[in-house]
């Protein structure tokens, strides 16, 4: 199989299929070299593999450019209408989502049960990785797998990525967000990720590589403080990120009280309509969301301000 977003392969004629995204966009650059560390080892063992796996790449000019997307966000655009016309759209980012989406078609067949989505992201946040299943079983089953907080809800508020996309297509689908843009730690937990996806879906065997239950105790220990089954309440969507600026001193999981300032936008102040835990406050110069809101699973929902 020859794809230019098709980084590695290793296929088996049986077992599961996991599909790895790095660089969906293009500014987080922790996810491609990530893969690239796991596919170096997978490369010495193929004998050790009971099943397949795709490394894929995303948005490659925005990847070549540092850039989160070049037109359009390519992780918002996953949508069955937008990749019928992706080909004759004028942006460049929908000619990336039909050539991503023709290659998983071409692997998955169809069988999306069969097939495992893992996209890899991190965020212009300081502090607290987690990571978001799709909304079926599955996906919430291999999300609890990491020993990291994981954020239920959020999926449904994020309809057009590729997690929902396919989750809403009976695959399982996490996406994992390792820290913060383009640092060693980020990478070193994308790279922890992979490798336990690998062990949780019988594609790898812990025992052959024993090192994959060390990278399970260290996600939980770094995790251990933080809260972790969690669900958003509150997104608050962007429509033009130029005129948009969070407060200062937030990071994931900073505790938030109903009524509080956390943004500027328009030149008017943003208050968080509730309490919780603040979640990817946006710090750079392109998003589509400001801010979510997540409070601990169970706890009692505050009312709107």
């Amino acid at each position: 199989m020859k794809d230019r977003h098709l980084f590695f392969a290793l296929e088996k004629s049986y077992g599961p299929k996991l599909l790895v995204i790095g660089g969906m966009h293009g500014n987080e650059h922790s996810g491609p070299e990530a893969m690239q560390r796991v596919a170096t080892q997978l490369r010495q063992n193929p004998e050790k593999f009971h099943g397949s796996v795709y490394f894929i790449l995303g948005n490659l000019k925005a990847l070549e450019r540092n850039e989160r997307f070049v037109d359009v966000d390519l992780n918002r655009i996953w949508r069955d209408d937008l990749i019928r016309d992706a080909s004759d759209a004028k942006q460049y980012d929908f000619k990336e989502l039909a050539e991503i989406h023709e290659l998983i078609e071409n692997i998955c067949q169809g069988q999306y049960k069969d097939c495992i989505l893992l996209d890899l992201h991190t965020f212009s946040a300081d502090s607290g990785l987690f990571c978001i299943p799709a909304e079926n079983p599955s996906s919430e089953k291999l999300a609890r797998s990491f020993g990291v907080p994981y954020i239920e809800k959020l999926a449904r508020s994020l309809p057009e990525t590729a997690l929902n996309y396919y989750g809403e297509k009976g695959m399982t689908s996490v996406v994992f967000e390792g820290g913060k843009h383009n640092t060693a730690e980020a990478t070193d937990n994308l790279e922890r990720a992979i490798w336990i996806t690998l062990e949780q879906t019988g594609i790898i065997r812990a025992g052959d590589f024993p090192f994959v239950e060390q990278m399970k105790t260290h996600l939980e220990r770094i995790s251990r403080n933080l809260p972790h089954r969690l669900e958003m309440v509150y997104r608050h969507k962007l429509e033009d990120y130029h005129h948009y600026r969070m407060n200062e001193g937030y990071y994931n999981f900073k505790s938030v009280k109903q009524g509080e300032p956390v943004a500027r936008q328009n030149g008017r102040e943003v208050i968080s309509p509730f309490g919780g835990f603040m979640l990817m406050p946006l710090y750079q110069t392109k998003g589509s969301d400001g801010f979510f809101i997540v409070q601990e699973r169970g706890s009692r929902r505050k009312n709107k301000a």
